[in-house]
């Protein structure tokens, strides 16, 4: 049977109960290897697809270790074949793991979301309704002039929806630095991930120290009612934001 991976943190370290209960409903259990520990639980495939009670259950697991104990989450759908290749996994990654874990040490993961005002994102298209009214009428059009009219048309309107994303990238940019200074001293480092153009919801992520986190929400309430945006604060979390995927994990994304 295979083992989904929870997290890896310092051994000795939390002291898992056996009450703790993973995906599928089986009991979350620790490997220890070299001064690391993996929290896994065994898994079938039939109980691996993803759905939103397992992901949740997946969270729970993980949020309740990092409550204990400053820990590297994985992601739901990491798993070993076998609990010999976890205790592989924490040898040759050892120095690695210890490194992060050192970088993460006591601290949290803080959500910030801004919602912007929509940028100028829609297509524009040659020859719609807006460029066929000039060449419309009862009489033939001038077929040269009225491509010549649409060609302009087309390249006025592409010159003013680059300058529209350049200004909306510009606005984006500079809404993530005033956030970023607004929480200076409140965090050791900061992700940011740039809005969609189809949404336009700036998303950062801070690594906060614990004993700054009440501080960070009274700055929070502080740039809220300063900020003409809409924002959104979460956490605290495990630091997801701040842990490259371990590509020997095998990730199981279907059945």
């Amino acid at each position: 049977m295979s083992c989904l991976f929870y997290c890896v943190y310092r051994h000795p370290g939390l002291e898992l109960s056996g009450s703790l209960l993973g995906v599928g409903g089986r009991p979350v259990y620790q490997v220890a290897h070299r001064g690391l520990s993996a929290a896994l639980s065994q898994i079938c495939r039939a109980d691996l697809a993803p759905d939103i009670p397992r992901v949740r259950t997946y969270e729970r697991v993980v949020l309740s270790c990092h409550r204990r104990d400053t820990v590297i989450p994985m992601r739901y759908g990491c798993v070993v074949e076998r609990e010999s290749q976890a205790i592989q996994l924490l040898e040759e990654q050892g120095p690695r793991y210890e490194a992060l874990l050192q970088e993460l040490d006591g601290c949290v993961e803080m959500g910030l979301r801004v919602l912007l005002p929509s940028g100028p994102w829609a297509a524009v298209i040659p020859g719609g309704p807006a460029g066929s009214r000039g060449v419309a009428g009862p009489c033939p059009p001038d077929s040269a002039g009225a491509a010549d009219r649409l060609g302009l048309a087309y390249l006025t309107a592409r010159k003013a929806h680059y300058a529209g994303q350049d200004r909306w990238t510009t606005e984006y940019r500079e809404a993530a630095q005033r956030c970023r200074e607004h929480f200076t001293g409140l965090y050791v480092n900061c992700k940011t991930e740039a809005p969609s153009p189809r949404l336009p919801l700036l998303s950062l992520y801070f690594l906060t120290p614990r004993r700054q986190v009440e501080s960070f929400r009274r700055a929070f309430r502080r740039l809220s009612a300063a900020e003409p945006a809409r924002l959104l604060l979460s956490g605290p979390w495990p630091p997801y934001n701040f842990v490259t995927r371990d590509p020997r994990l095998v990730e199981f994304l279907s059945i």
